[in-house]
């Protein structure tokens, strides 16, 4: 890749990437809250983008045993951290959906409702406790593993020297990763729809992270991460009720109030989410 006088260095943003993810790791331990988990979520999509992002550079040294550790330990905090984060978000949707029918000169949600949303809210508190408690207890079992594994990682690129990207060949490559693995059409809202719409909002994530990379000067960059981005809020509402709707019907069961609203919120979203994939990026 061209060197350029302003330029992204991918191996060197990798460590930047992982150092904040270890700063993330230890404020979870020592302060857990919606805020840290969120920090320890965001910065292992970060970690994820660069070594997405080095796996489509060419003439890098090998290093795939030691990325696959990474990946191996990087993807377990994810998940642990992801299932904390679903969990605190349903419990918000169900006491603002209840708050939703509490509307100014209308009459109080029904006793249905209300008792539905009180189920819903005991299991989703156990639920989250129960998350909390595996991300803390992973946390210590793997946090040094993972400032090994990630150590080994970047030695093993050290040799590689500066690789420089500059604006253009970043937004490329930010492209790909979305655009590469996109599907032929957009897919429809049946189930296996649902997975590869819940697939292309993942890759426009990455896809995002690697645009924010860029510096600052980089204004086209940002703006397409900026793209990125609405595309992959869109998709994470749409999906947000998704879950949260096939929750409340195995808990409630379909003919409950909640349920059909929630799926009442998703096809919403859903549509919003389609106009987004739409746009030229």
């Amino acid at each position: 890749m061209a060197q350029a006088d302003q330029s992204v260095h991918s191996v060197q943003q990798l460590r930047v990437a992982v150092a904040a993810l270890e700063a993330s790791a230890l404020l979870c331990l020592t302060k857990p809250g919606k805020i840290a988990v969120h920090r320890l979520r965001t910065s292992t999509r970060r970690v994820e983008a660069q070594l997405e992002l080095l796996s489509m550079l060419p003439g890098l040294p090998s290093h795939d045993e030691q990325k696959r550790k990474a990946v191996r330990l990087l993807k377990q905090l994810r998940q642990a951290a992801g299932q904390v984060r679903d969990i605190d978000v349903q419990r918000d949707r169900v006491r603002s959906e209840v708050g939703a029918s509490k509307t100014e000169g209308a009459p109080s949600p029904d006793g249905q409702l209300r008792r539905e949303a009180r189920r819903l809210r005991r299991v989703l508190k156990r639920n989250g406790e129960e998350a909390a408690d595996r991300l803390l207890r992973l946390l210590h079992k793997q946090r040094a593993r993972l400032s090994i594994a990630f150590a080994e990682l970047l030695d093993a690129l050290a040799p590689a020297g500066p690789v420089a990207l500059n604006e253009a060949e970043l937004i490329a490559l930010a492209r790909d990763c979305f655009l590469n693995r996109r599907a032929p059409s957009l897919p429809d809202a049946a189930p296996q729809g649902s997975k590869e719409l819940h697939r292309i909002r993942k890759r426009a994530k990455l896809a995002r992270y690697l645009a924010e990379s860029a510096p600052q000067s980089f204004l086209e960059a940002h703006r397409v991460a900026v793209s990125f981005e609405s595309m992959q809020q869109a998709g994470g509402e749409w999906h947000d009720w998704l879950i949260l709707s096939e929750f409340a019907a195995d808990e409630l069961g379909n003919a409950a109030i909640l349920p059909r609203r929630f799926a009442a919120h998703a096809e919403r979203t859903l549509q919003e989410f389609q106009r987004c994939l739409s746009y030229k990026i």
